[in-house]
Order: structure tokens, then sequence, then C-alpha cells
């Protein structure tokens, strides 16, 4: 698989045609923490199995300034995206107004699709900057470092 310079949004359609999903079970999720214990640190983040870029980690932060950062991991590279908070305060209340009304559910809420969506937005804004891109070691991984690997993107 060739290491793009710059991600590229990621389609999100009913039949999940961006995603690789064979022999995965529970394949996608999120986890939001709104830390305000000593400074305003909130964190959205997700895993993701795509065709485009492999499993995939999607990060983003928002730390109580004017902007906000995106950061992906991909098994060979790491970006860092810098964006305007004006975005991550958009989509949180999106992605929690959806949580909400879940809650009467009976199937958990995913999330999956607002995921994306901010992925897109952050990806698609003018004032988004590619902060930083880091290579991943290409080196056949120990277990330990698998092992981290994958309690990383769970």
């Amino acid at each position: 698989m060739k290491i793009p310079k710059k991600l590229k949004p990621i389609l999100y359609d009913e039949k999940l045609s961006a995603f690789n999903l064979s022999n995965k079970l529970d394949i996608f999720d999120t986890t939001l923490v709104l830390d305000d214990y000593d400074w305003m640190n909130y964190t959205l983040s997700s895993r993701m199995p795509t065709k485009a870029y492999g499993d995939i980690r999607i990060e983003f932060e928002y730390f109580g300034f004017g902007v906000s950062n995106m950061r992906v991991e991909t098994k060979k590279k790491t970006y860092v995206y810098q964006f305007d908070t004006k975005l991550f305060k958009e989509h949180i209340v999106k992605f929690l107004q959806k949580h909400m009304q879940h809650w009467k559910d009976i199937y958990a809420f995913r999330g999956i699709e607002e995921v994306v969506n901010f992925y897109n937005a952050v990806l698609a804004s003018p004032n988004t900057v590619l902060q930083n891109t880091s290579r991943r070691n290409t080196q056949e991984p120990t277990t330990e470092q698998k092992a981290a690997w994958k309690k990383r993107i769970s």
C-alpha cells in the first residue's frame, strides 16, 4: 500500500463501501473524553478499517485554544492536522445530539458517520494545515509492539 503525502476524504454510504469489513465483528468504535480537571481537554477518537489506508485511528483534540488537532494514525504513518476550533465545536455538538437520540434505541450508538463527516470537514476546510507527518517503523514489529498497537487502536 502506497503511503500518501496527504490524506483524502473517506466516502460514507449505507453500504460502508470505503471500509474493509471482512472477518471483523466489532470493527468501529468511538470514544469521547471530556476532561475539565485542570484545563479543558476534549478528545473524540475512533478506529476503523478503511480500504484506502488500512486500519486507522483518528483522534480530534480540543484544548481550549482557537485551534484544534486531528491526528490520524495508520500502520505506516501518522498525520497531524491543525484546524479551526469552530469545526470541533460544530461536530462535537452533532455527535452528542445523535448520541443522546440513540439513548432510547435498543442498539448502541457507534458514531462512525459523525466521525467520518468530521474527518472530511477538517480535510476540506481552507483553514486546515498539515502540521506534521511521521513515518512509522516499517520493520516487522515485535510481539510487544503488536500488543501495544492493538491496545492503542482499541
